[in-house]
């Protein structure tokens, strides 16, 4: 079977690319609905103490209610505009996604006790309950958009003047999430970049390893597009956890480039001894044998992590095992070998095709018979997935080095 997709990857090179990446781009067309989230209470199992405390609550309440928003507006003496506060806290209320406001409203007394009214008369606390989980993508949602109309709010209740800072679990998600998808441009560049520098070495080529590293790209968002579509609309859980497509990126991208140096080099060798489309059928049938097994025992140990009864080690295993599939069963036995037959010699710019066959050389096929002479093989170094995997490690590193100086 394996024979039969390479060899019809290689006839119809157009036909396979173009239906391979439209599959691919339909999967990944889940990206563009990912949410992320926080799952530190939604994901634990339903018998944990913490969950069943979280259940409880909302159902008595709101879900926010475990860890309110609080948020302090700020300015000299504001603590004598009581009217004005009052109608701050009538506002917020009104916003969509806010279940109760605890303020100004629920402490008529006049004296400044320090829960609501500070002492110094110049700051007041408002706690605000979501309707949605403090920690989740929704919540975080909502706290955006409660930022994003303060200056209207504060306007329009005569307090324009003031200053409003936010504290609570919910800023905490936010900003981490944030953080993640601020630094997540540029460490995808640093690591796309390292695999690029050493699959250009191994492979001799720069023509090679772009198309190689963009079929990585793509089976990378279909993996995750996959897990959210599961996920957000098959389970309805509502987000993914928010680290899980980070840590998902770097696994996949490592042992895609594994595989590539495989399969490439395996075609190269053949393209030395017969012509080019029949080395592409040839090489890649032989490396895809190795590659689909590999994929599958991967992807079936990743998919023991969803054995762990926590919804972030579930989706892990999702994507791990969808995207370790899609790579071995669609990217390296259809796409690639279909866009090396369309690139053709020109696939290993600027090295070319034109070294000396390899030399012969005989092993004996059993102890003490006859020798069987065959060419020499190179082997891809087995060390390429770790080599990789340290380069990006240590450019992670560096990089989360470089954020904290310049934050600091």
């Amino acid at each position: 079977m394996r024979t039969g997709l390479v060899g019809l990857a290689t006839r119809r090179p157009w036909l396979v690319t173009a239906g391979t990446l439209l599959f691919l781009l339909a999967c990944a067309s889940g990206v563009l609905r990912t949410e992320v989230g926080n799952t530190m209470i939604r994901g634990l199992p339903p018998d944990n103490d913490a969950r069943r405390a979280y259940v409880a609550a909302t159902d008595g309440f709101a879900p926010g209610v475990i860890s309110p928003t609080v948020l302090l507006v700020e300015g000299p003496g504001i603590t004598r505009r009581r009217d004005d506060l009052r109608e701050l806290q009538e506002r917020i209320e009104d916003l969509p996604g806010v279940a109760q406001v605890v303020g100004p409203r629920e402490q008529p007394s006049g004296r400044n006790l320090g829960a609501v009214y500070s002492r110094s008369r110049n700051a007041v606390r408002y706690l605000v309950v979501f309707d949605a989980d403090p920690l989740g993508a929704r919540a975080i949602a909502l706290l955006r958009n409660l930022k994003a109309r303060f200056p209207g709010l504060l306007a329009r209740s005569d307090l324009a003047g003031a200053r409003v800072s936010v504290a609570g679990d919910t800023a905490l998600s936010e900003e981490t999430v944030r953080r993640v998808n601020d630094d997540l441009g540029r460490i995808s560049l640093a690591v796309l970049a390292v695999v690029l520098l050493i699959l250009g070495v191994f492979l001799r080529a720069v023509v090679a390893p772009l198309f190689l590293v963009a079929a990585s790209v793509v089976a990378l968002a279909a993996a995750l597009g996959l897990t959210t579509y599961v996920f957000q609309d098959l389970l309805g859980y509502g987000e993914l956890t928010f680290y899980v497509p980070f840590a998902a990126a770097v696994l996949l991208v490592a042992l895609g480039s594994d595989y590539n140096v495989f399969l490439t080099g395996r075609i190269w060798q053949e393209a030395r001894l017969r012509p080019f489309r029949e080395a592409v059928g040839v090489g890649a049938s032989r490396a895809s044998r190795a590659i689909t097994v590999a994929g599958i025992v991967l992807a079936l140990s990743f998919a023991l992590l969803a054995l762990v009864p926590v919804r972030a080690f579930r989706e892990l295993a999702v994507v791990m095992c969808g995207g370790l599939l899609i790579d071995a069963f669609i990217v390296r036995t259809l796409l690639v070998p279909a866009l090396i037959t369309l690139l053709g010699p020109a696939s290993r710019w600027p090295s070319r095709f034109a070294s000396p066959p390899l030399p012969a050389v005989a092993t004996p096929a059993s102890p003490g018979g006859p020798p069987v002479t065959g060419h020499a093989t190179p082997v891809a170094p087995a060390r390429l997935q770790s080599t990789v995997g340290f380069a990006v490690v240590m450019v992670l590193l560096l990089l989360e080095r470089t954020g904290r100086r310049g934050r600091s």
